[in-house]
């Protein structure tokens, strides 16, 4: 046994923060010329060939010859298919060992975000809760009306907006918002709970003032609509109310008694309103026997 020292050369792998890989492209050899000479060769026979679809005996043959074709195909696939996967094969490798590299920093950035998400989240959280005690200050008769969710705009609560700033900002809308609400306060308003509401969740005076107009259209047609339902229920019970009996009269010479008279009557009438209204006054109309007359629309007198 021998005894001398045997010198043993340690790899030294120096921490880089870059991939680098060298390689060589594959040069591949081939004898496609002369394959496809053979195959041309091969498939002569077949090309332009024409069958008898009622020729059984031709349509057996042509599956044959198919079946042939195949057979030429198949193992010109198959070495196709093989000489990829060996030729793929060293870059999939490469791929895994870097991946399994990379999800190394996932994992530690993933730990990290979970808690820099935590610390945001507390910090509007807090920010949150200091706009809030400034509103309740600076909002006077309004803080019972509108909401502060409704005045609250979520850039505010951000790290990249100075408290001031986002405080600032807070003074500034609510400033509008209380002058829209009392500009509401001020206006004779019908359905004043209603469009109040409608402003303090939307802070948008406009279409505060629309939805009152809106809703007083819809309190006139409802209105004629009861005045039609009304005249109409009118002229129904006259119609079925009984005539009158004569009172006794002293005894005359004897005559003939007139047959009471009947009356054609016309009922006449204008109104305003949409078309479904028209066409419910025309049922009620209609279900209380009254017929022979059409509503006639005519003009538009404007929309909502």
């Amino acid at each position: 046994m021998s005894s001398d020292a045997v010198e043993v050369a340690a790899e030294v792998i120096e921490p880089t923060g870059e991939l680098a890989v060298t390689y060589t492209p594959a040069v591949i050899d081939d004898n496609l010329e002369a394959l496809n000479a053979f195959v041309e060769q091969q498939i002569a026979p077949y090309i332009g060939a024409q069958i008898d679809p009622n020729d059984y005996e031709q349509v057996k043959e042509a599956r044959k010859c198919m079946a042939d074709l195949n057979k030429l195909k198949n193992p010109i696939e198959a070495e196709r298919k093989r000489i990829k996967r060996e030729y793929e094969a060293p870059l999939k490798a490469l791929e895994s060992r870097v991946k399994a590299i990379t999800a190394k920093i996932d994992e530690a950035r993933a730990v990290l975000k979970v808690q820099v998400d935590e610390a945001d989240a507390r910090f509007k959280e807090l920010r949150r809760a200091v706009l809030a005690e400034e509103y309740e200050g600076c909002a006077g008769p309004i803080a019972d009306v509108i909401p502060f969710a409704a005045v609250l705009e979520d850039a505010w609560l951000n790290r990249s907006t100075p408290e001031a700033k986002a405080a600032d900002a807070l003074y500034e809308k609510v400033g509008k918002a209380l002058k829209g609400y009392k500009t509401l306060q001020t206006k004779e308003l019908v359905h004043k709970d209603e469009v109040v509401k409608h402003y303090a969740d939307t802070l948008d005076l406009i279409a505060a003032l629309e939805l009152e107009d809106r809703l007083n259209e819809r309190d006139r047609e409802m209105a004629e609509f009861k005045a039609a339902q009304e005249a109409a229920r009118l002229v129904a019970e006259e119609r079925r109310a009984p005539e009158p009996e004569p009172e006794p009269q002293p005894e005359p010479a004897p005559r003939a008694e007139p047959a009471a008279d009947r009356f054609r009557w016309a009922l006449s009438m204008e109104f305003e309103g949409t078309k479904e209204f028209a066409t419910s006054v025309a049922r009620t109309l209609k279900g209380l026997g009254l017929t022979g007359a059409s509503i006639v629309c005519t003009g538009v007198i404007g929309h909502d």
